[in-house]
């Protein structure tokens, strides 16, 4: 048996929305901030963005995302400074434990070999 359970990170995660996310939630709205816009910012012309590229490469494919854990949390904190989310940024490291706990939660959980009759796969 693992010595992280399933149980513990669903603990951190209750405890991250409860002494965290919901009390920075009611900040922001207090403050008349929303967290998440729920209609399209009518400031802007338009939301129409031109690419510059048409068409995928194969380095698109492999390129490098957060493969562990302390690239994760130095990426996030990276992303939330740029977005001026300061007091998320100092809990990322809360954020960074959660990742590390569900990782060896899941370490030791045998992968399901046997599909249902009642799934179609194709190969």
């Amino acid at each position: 048996m693992n010595s992280i359970d399933v149980d513990d990170v669903d603990a951190m995660l209750g405890a991250l929305f409860d002494e965290v996310l919901m009390p920075m939630a009611q900040r922001m709205q207090a403050d008349g901030v929303e967290a998440f816009p729920r209609a399209p910012d009518v400031s802007w012309l338009s939301y129409y963005v031109r690419r510059k590229r048409s068409a995928m490469k194969p380095d698109d494919f492999s390129s490098a995302s957060c493969s562990d854990v302390d690239e994760f949390e130095q990426r996030l904190a990276a992303h939330w400074q740029g977005l001026g989310r300061h007091e998320l940024v100092a809990h990322v490291s809360q954020f960074a434990s959660i990742a590390r706990a569900a990782i060896h939660a899941q370490a030791d959980v045998p992968a399901r070999v046997e599909l249902s009759p009642y799934v179609y796969a194709m190969f």
